[in-house]
Protein backbone atom coordinates (compact mmCIF):
# COMPACT_ATOMS: atom_id res chain seq x y z
CA UNK A 1 0.00 0.00 0.00
CA UNK A 2 2.92 2.74 1.23
CA UNK A 3 4.92 1.63 -1.92
CA UNK A 4 3.82 2.62 -5.79
CA UNK A 5 3.87 0.12 -8.26
CA UNK A 6 7.17 1.22 -9.93
CA UNK A 7 8.90 1.16 -6.26
CA UNK A 8 7.72 -2.53 -6.38
CA UNK A 9 9.06 -3.41 -9.23
CA UNK A 10 12.50 -1.88 -8.85
CA UNK A 11 12.80 -3.55 -5.32
CA UNK A 12 11.37 -6.92 -7.04
CA UNK A 13 13.75 -6.42 -9.50
CA UNK A 14 16.74 -5.82 -7.21
CA UNK A 15 16.08 -9.24 -4.88
CA UNK A 16 15.49 -11.28 -8.12
CA UNK A 17 19.37 -9.88 -8.99
CA UNK A 18 20.69 -10.57 -5.36
CA UNK A 19 19.21 -13.77 -5.53
CA UNK A 20 20.64 -14.30 -8.87
CA UNK A 21 23.97 -13.68 -7.76
CA UNK A 22 23.80 -16.01 -4.56
CA UNK A 23 23.31 -18.50 -6.93
CA UNK A 24 25.85 -17.87 -8.86
CA UNK A 25 28.61 -17.44 -5.83
CA UNK A 26 27.48 -21.04 -5.13
CA UNK A 27 27.98 -22.34 -8.40
CA UNK A 28 31.59 -20.98 -9.28
CA UNK A 29 33.43 -20.79 -5.70
CA UNK A 30 36.54 -18.96 -6.97
CA UNK A 31 35.34 -15.92 -7.77
CA UNK A 32 36.12 -13.86 -4.73
CA UNK A 33 33.87 -10.64 -5.35
CA UNK A 34 30.53 -13.11 -5.78
CA UNK A 35 31.53 -14.60 -2.08
CA UNK A 36 29.87 -11.40 -0.83
CA UNK A 37 26.49 -12.62 -1.92
CA UNK A 38 27.00 -16.59 -0.47
CA UNK A 39 24.49 -17.86 1.74
CA UNK A 40 26.26 -19.83 4.80
CA UNK A 41 25.45 -23.31 4.68
CA UNK A 42 24.30 -25.13 7.91
CA UNK A 43 27.24 -27.92 8.20
CA UNK A 44 25.00 -31.44 9.02
CA UNK A 45 27.10 -34.48 10.42
CA UNK A 46 25.86 -37.79 8.25
CA UNK A 47 23.70 -38.92 10.64
CA UNK A 48 21.18 -35.65 10.46
CA UNK A 49 21.64 -36.05 6.47
CA UNK A 50 20.03 -39.42 6.59
CA UNK A 51 17.42 -38.54 8.73
CA UNK A 52 16.45 -35.66 6.73
CA UNK A 53 16.74 -37.64 3.83
CA UNK A 54 14.21 -40.40 4.96
CA UNK A 55 11.75 -37.49 6.82
CA UNK A 56 11.51 -36.52 3.25
CA UNK A 57 11.22 -39.59 1.74
CA UNK A 58 8.20 -40.38 4.34
CA UNK A 59 6.61 -36.85 3.78
CA UNK A 60 6.98 -37.62 -0.15
CA UNK A 61 5.12 -40.84 -0.03
CA UNK A 62 2.27 -39.37 2.02
CA UNK A 63 2.19 -36.95 -0.71
CA UNK A 64 2.03 -39.62 -3.27
CA UNK A 65 -0.58 -41.65 -1.47
CA UNK A 66 -2.66 -38.36 -0.86
CA UNK A 67 -2.65 -38.11 -4.95
CA UNK A 68 -3.78 -41.60 -5.52
CA UNK A 69 -6.79 -40.57 -3.35
CA UNK A 70 -7.19 -37.48 -5.06
CA UNK A 71 -7.08 -38.12 -8.36
CA UNK A 72 -10.40 -40.57 -8.58
CA UNK A 73 -12.61 -37.91 -6.97
CA UNK A 74 -11.15 -34.65 -9.11
CA UNK A 75 -11.22 -36.89 -12.12
CA UNK A 76 -15.27 -37.97 -11.55
CA UNK A 77 -15.81 -34.73 -9.86
CA UNK A 78 -14.69 -32.72 -13.37
CA UNK A 79 -16.94 -35.21 -15.47
CA UNK A 80 -19.87 -34.41 -13.01
CA UNK A 81 -19.42 -30.61 -13.45
CA UNK A 82 -18.45 -31.14 -17.31
CA UNK A 83 -21.56 -33.80 -17.32
CA UNK A 84 -19.80 -35.93 -19.45
CA UNK A 85 -19.59 -39.82 -18.62
CA UNK A 86 -16.47 -41.17 -18.20
CA UNK A 87 -15.71 -44.87 -20.52
CA UNK A 88 -14.92 -48.00 -18.92
CA UNK A 89 -11.07 -47.46 -20.47
CA UNK A 90 -10.99 -44.30 -18.14
CA UNK A 91 -12.48 -45.61 -15.13
CA UNK A 92 -9.92 -48.48 -15.70
CA UNK A 93 -6.93 -46.18 -16.26
CA UNK A 94 -8.08 -43.67 -13.57
CA UNK A 95 -7.97 -46.71 -11.41
CA UNK A 96 -4.80 -48.20 -11.89
CA UNK A 97 -2.74 -44.54 -11.86
CA UNK A 98 -4.47 -44.08 -8.49
CA UNK A 99 -3.66 -47.63 -7.06
CA UNK A 100 -0.40 -47.33 -8.55
CA UNK A 101 -0.08 -43.87 -6.47
CA UNK A 102 -1.24 -45.32 -3.49
CA UNK A 103 1.03 -48.51 -3.42
CA UNK A 104 4.35 -46.52 -4.63
CA UNK A 105 3.42 -44.21 -1.64
CA UNK A 106 3.17 -47.48 0.92
CA UNK A 107 6.33 -48.67 -0.79
CA UNK A 108 8.21 -45.35 -0.23
CA UNK A 109 6.78 -45.20 3.61
CA UNK A 110 7.50 -49.01 4.15
CA UNK A 111 11.30 -48.40 3.07
CA UNK A 112 11.54 -45.20 4.97
CA UNK A 113 10.55 -46.63 8.44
Amino acid sequence: MFLSPMLKAILLGVIAVVFGLSRLARAYPRIAWLQVFRLPERQMSEEERTRRKRAENRRAGLEIILAGFVLPLVYFGLGVVFFTEPSRLEIVIVGALSLLGIGGGIWILATNF
